[in-house]
């Protein structure tokens, strides 16, 4: 079942965020309520199907790298599944069976990860285990508890709290998995703040190392030669892979 956005608030209220932030939160959500219908061709304006397939493969590389025939994977803020829809695609293609779940705030977008059969979690990303809890409790699903890989494409910078995040998918993340992350590294563009609800001005590597440092024992940051452009503005992404986790 996908969430109104009056259960929204119930959620975010029972998860223990404060006014301020769930205010936050619910102006993010209505913003992304309007773009889901589009979200696969802004997508697509962002990036061209060449650099697409190429941040695709820099994912589906490292998932391959653990050997296994068959992973749970979890993609948080997942949107509209553009990118989880075809990683699971790809993967499938090498022969890795793939049980693929997609989190995410707006109940549109969860709309669409449906439609693409990706299993839809209503959830915050700074809460992961708790919101699996609350969605199967709530909804009777069967949402398990660890996954084999958590990615991220494109959505770190929105996070509220991105080191609670890394915390939050620590604590999901499986005995010997990964994580992956691609997004935009650190930019000038403030105006992206209020145009796209931008967060954050992406990070630096040496950013996302620091932050990475406190909750992984592993981290490998770097620019994968991509950019995205919004317009007319090119911004450079990286990938960072996480694992070893900290306890």
């Amino acid at each position: 079942m996908i969430p109104t956005l009056d259960e929204v608030r119930l959620f975010l209220r029972r998860l223990g965020f404060e006014e301020s932030s769930l205010r936050e939160l619910i102006e993010q959500i209505e913003y992304f309520e309007m773009e889901a219908p589009e979200r696969d061709d802004i997508v697509r304006d962002y990036l061209r199907d060449e650099c697409i397939d190429k941040m695709i493969w820099e994912i589906v590389k490292e998932v391959l790298r653990l050997g296994k025939g068959r992973v749970k994977l979890l993609d948080v803020a997942a949107g509209s599944g553009f990118f989880t829809e075809r990683i699971k695609r790809k993967l499938e293609e090498r022969g890795v069976k793939v049980d693929v779940y997609g989190l995410d705030i707006t109940p549109s977008m969860l709309k669409r990860l449906r439609d693409k059969g990706i299993t839809p979690i209503w959830g915050v990303a700074e809460r992961i285990g708790d919101s699996i809890r609350i969605a199967n409790e709530y909804y009777g699903l069967e949402v398990p508890e660890k996954f084999d890989i958590v990615i991220s494409t494109l959505a770190f910078h929105h996070f509220l709290n991105p080191e609670d995040v890394l915390r939050s998918i620590r604590d999901v993340l499986g005995d010997g998995g990964r994580v992956i992350i691609v997004d935009v590294l650190k930019h000038s563009h403030e105006e992206f703040r209020e145009s796209l609800k931008d967060t954050h001005t992406g990070f630096s590597l040496d950013e996302i190392q620091e932050m990475g440092s406190k909750v992984f024992r592993e981290i490998d940051a770097r620019p994968i030669g991509l950019h995205c452009e919004v317009d007319g503005v090119v911004v450079g992404l990286y990938k960072a892979v996480f694992s070893r986790a900290k306890t």
